[in-house]
């Protein structure tokens, strides 16, 4: 007998930063071992770039750049797959994102060529523009989209939801430095993994509302057939 989704009941408005952290965790427990592996493939990715940087390995930097978006689509994917109550293991988390690693790639660059032109021509453009594209791979990945298709499809999606991303972020970044306070690095490890679905579960939200409603008479008809 399939699963009930856990997530079925998402709430109609934003539930606050803090709020989100519930659904998060939900989306998160289902695929709990592939995404704290993914993580740690991260960190490890992240480590080894700042080790070629320091030598000067342009090779090595070049190649965990091609790597990067594998990995990173792997989480988007177990992410997605975790809000619906999906199963998936670590090696089809990769598969699957290995089959859009080059879209994924050029929307990355595409998306951080953005960022880039909009901090430096004003830094108030920058705070409208990154939320607007913060939900591009997640299109790309979950409705299998063209580069440009998930460029435009998370600007149109994240019209009037400014805030809810800046509010992800802003939590996501008090975690990590709350690892240089009482609470211990074990307490923060845990609330960055169960809070890293955040934008997954934004996503859904948006998804869910995004899809049309069929009216009284279309429900007949289709009842009848």
């Amino acid at each position: 007998m399939p699963n009930k989704p856990l997530l079925t009941n998402l709430p109609k408005n934003w539930p606050g930063m803090f709020g989100i952290y519930k659904f998060s965790k939900l989306a998160v427990k289902v695929n709990l071992n592939t995404v704290i592996i993914l993580t740690v493939f991260t960190i490890v990715l992240a480590g080894a770039s700042q080790a070629f940087l320091l030598k000067k390995n342009y090779l090595g930097i070049a190649t965990l750049l091609l790597i990067s978006p594998i990995v990173n689509g792997a989480l988007y994917i177990t992410w997605i797959k975790g809000t619906r109550s999906e199963k998936v293991t670590t090696v089809d988390a990769v598969a699957l994102a290995y089959t859009k690693w080059i879209r994924l790639l050029l929307l990355n660059i595409l998306v951080n060529l953005t960022y880039i032109v909009s901090f430096l021509l004003l830094i108030v453009p920058f705070v409208f523009v990154y939320p607007r594209l913060s939900l591009a791979n997640y299109f790309l990945i979950d409705r299998d989209m063209k580069v440009m298709d998930a460029y435009r499809s998370s600007w149109r999606a994240t019209k009037g939801h400014i805030i809810e991303p800046w509010s992800i972020y802003a939590v996501s970044v008090l975690i990590v430095l709350s690892a240089f306070t009482i609470i211990g690095i074990p307490f923060v490890i845990y609330f960055f993994i169960m809070y890293s679905a955040a934008f997954a579960v934004f996503y859904e939200m948006l998804r869910k509302q995004s899809k049309p409603k069929v009216s009284k008479t279309t429900h007949k008809l289709a009842t009848k057939k």
